[in-house]
């Protein structure tokens, strides 16, 4: 709990350090970087997956791009090399990364020489500048590399429309965070007035600074405090019913207690043995808690998302040890001194006569009662809770989530977008792979797709749209919308239902009429009480229509609970060979999906071995059951980056 949520974060002057809420694009930042009175700022990317090439097989890593302040507000530095200069987030300066010290130890074999070595990402060379401390993660444990973010004035749609991010801010000498709060207002106020295109006239109107100790925590403190509550009551229990049994076995104790006291022992001496036993209980206990919780540490720290806020720094250390021997003690003493006074309380002469052990005893009975109520109590409060969250799971687990996921088989290939520059090249290279999965023995049916359902991989598939009959005004800015590129077989893999219209087809290709499809809930939003198919829509980098030709039911596709975030207006569709992402080109990063009822061991090993067929430069992900893939997303995650890319 301490290491989670209690620790400073492991920055100079930490209390100084901000969040700026909300997000903010490349032109944003240097808004307020350049107009801020009471911060120094920093934005730094929450991470996207790159192809590492030319180090021997191929490899997906998660990198951030970031300001080249981000370092200096944060008060770090590199271990080995420099940090980035002024200026190298300009174009036609050479393109530079900093690794972090576990991809230096892991992936280079700690290589003395590796400042100045040329790597490839992305199909790009950078030469590396530096090497980041120890456990140094920002801002997620999840970063392996940091690369300058991009600032180009000239390529409008990016520096004002392409990824948003969070900022950070460090309080200038002399400053306040409340003076920094009351700032903050007129500094939207500027980026919203430079937008080049309508924005809300609410856009970002709530922001303000957070410490950033309390952002980098988000509400993992919240959810710990209940697990927390949850042991804290297990330990009650146990600690009554060891109460209330030695509160029974101090009734037969009582002609032991009367021969020592016959032989001389005090009270006092009494009741500091009988304390001694109950602490020397529980302490015993805390130490076989310890060497459990030792134990489990690695196994805990393997299930757990990677992105929980210190995670890595969790171990049992001496003021955990320290902490559990109070505990242990305190507790001993708590739930003992009531049974060792019980115990204590010898009459020599009441403990000879016949009967009186029972009558001396008897008073006792009721706060023995009174322990196993409270017991009794305590575990009626843990079951209700266990129930209340095996109920949500089963609720979720019940949930029409708007399609199947039997007998599918996924996996994700991610060769460089640079494949498709030549968008024919693109298309022929995944028509070639669905041909081949197509030929395996058993396979059924084969699609790809650039995002699925529930995995979390929408990076350049949300892009901005227009939508006929709904003109954009500063209210109305143009909607964002989730596009999807798949091919035909997609909905009959998945068995999301077609409700109007038809599907897309194989003669939907890149030389044919534009088409798409859309959900049932942007059928509703744009069209309520018409036809969605027959109306149009076209990207924000498209200057014909698209006509759309059906309607689908509606998809869990960012959580279970039904979740969308805010920006995003509408989901749609689109044949492959016809997609855009917010580059405006193929996506050349996708998912394959097979269905089989055949042996899943050797389909899967089939498939494995068709996607690594794919090149020495093509990274290949996990193969994952599409169940899988949607118990994954049920998983408890904190601070993780909104959307990681492909």
């Amino acid at each position: 709990m301490h290491s989670l949520t209690g620790a400073h974060i492991p920055y100079p002057e930490s209390d100084r350090l901000i969040r700026i809420t909300e997000v903010y694009p490349a032109a944003g930042f240097e808004i307020f970087r350049e107009q801020s009175r009471t911060m120094n700022i920093a934005s730094a990317s929450p991470g996207f997956e790159f192809n590492l090439t030319g180090q021997g097989e191929a490899a997906r890593l998660f990198g951030s791009p970031v300001s080249t302040s981000l370092f200096s507000v944060l008060g770090t530095s590199v271990t080995r090399g420099r940090d980035f200069e002024p200026g190298e987030d300009r174009p036609g300066r050479d393109a530079v990364i900093i690794l972090s010290h576990s991809l230096w130890t892991s992936k280079f074999a700690g290589d003395p020489q590796i400042l100045g070595r040329m790597i490839t990402l992305n199909g790009r060379d950078r030469r590396v500048v530096g090497v980041m401390p120890p456990g140094f993660s920002y801002p997620s444990a999840r970063i392996q590399f940091w690369i300058p973010r991009r600032l180009d004035p000239s390529i409008m749609e990016n520096y004002w429309g392409g990824e948003f991010t969070p900022l950070i801010g460090r309080l200038r000498p002399g400053t306040t965070l409340a003076q920094a709060k009351s700032e903050i207002p007129a500094l939207v106020s500027e980026v919203r007035r430079h937008f080049p295109f309508p924005m809300k006239r609410d856009w970002n109107a709530g922001a303000t600074a957070i410490p950033l100790q309390e952002d980098v925590v988000g509400d993992v403190r919240h959810k710990l405090l209940v697990l927390l509550s949850s042991v804290g009551i297990l330990l009650l229990i146990a600690c009554a019913n060891v109460a209330s049994l030695l509160l029974s076995r101090a009734t037969g104790r009582r002609k032991e207690m009367a021969l020592r006291a016959a032989l001389g022992a005090g009270r006092a001496r009494l009741l500091g043995q009988l304390l001694t036993e109950s602490v020397l209980l529980s302490t015993i206990g805390g130490g076989l808690g310890a060497l459990l919780g030792t134990a489990a540490l690695s196994v805990f720290r393997s299930v757990l998302p990677r992105d929980i806020p210190g995670i890595a720094e969790v171990s049992i250390d001496l003021p955990v040890l320290g902490f559990v021997a109070g505990l242990a003690i305190l507790t001993g003493l708590a739930f003992g001194i009531a049974p060792a006074w019980s115990a204590a309380q010898i009459n020599l002469t009441d403990s000879i006569k016949t009967g009186s052990q029972r009558s001396t005893a008897h008073k006792w009975t009721r706060l023995r009662s009174w322990f196993i109520a409270a017991e009794l109590a305590l575990t009626v409060v843990l079951v209700v809770a266990a129930g209340l969250l095996i109920k949500t799971l089963f609720v979720l687990s019940q949930v029409n989530r708007g399609f199947r996921t039997e007998h599918i088989l996924t996996i994700r290939i991610t060769p460089d977008q640079s494949m498709c520059k030549e968008r024919a090249a693109c298309i022929a290279h995944y028509r070639e792979l669905l041909g081949r999965a197509h030929a395996i023995p058993g396979v059924s049916e084969a699609a790809v797709a650039n995002t699925i359902p529930l995995d979390g991989k929408f990076g350049g598939s949300v892009i901005p749209v227009d939508v006929e009959g709904h003109p954009k005004s500063a209210d109305f800015p143009a909607p964002m919308f989730l596009a999807s590129a798949i091919t035909p077989d997609y909905f009959s893999i998945t068995r999301i239902p077609l409700l109007a219209g038809r599907v897309l087809r194989e003669a939907d290709g890149a030389n044919s009429a534009g088409v798409l499809m859309v959900d049932a809930s942007t059928a509703r939003r744009y069209w309520p009480g018409d036809k969605a198919v027959g109306k149009h829509i076209k990207t924000a980098s498209e200057r014909e229509w698209r006509t759309v030709v059906g309607v689908v039911g509606d998809v869990r596709q960012f959580d279970l609970t039904g979740n969308t975030p805010d920006f995003i207006s509408g989901v749609v569709y689109m044949p492959y060979a016809q997609s855009v992402q917010a580059e405006g080109q193929l996506p050349a990063a996708m998912t394959l999906l097979v269905k089989s009822s055949a042996d899943p061991v050797r389909i899967g090993n089939e498939i494995r071995r068709l996607a690594t067929d794919q090149g020495p430069n093509v990274p290949v992900g996990e193969l994952e059951t599409m169940e899988g893939v949607v118990s994954a997303s049920n998983q408890w995650r904190t601070g993780a980056p909104p959307w990681p890319c492909s």
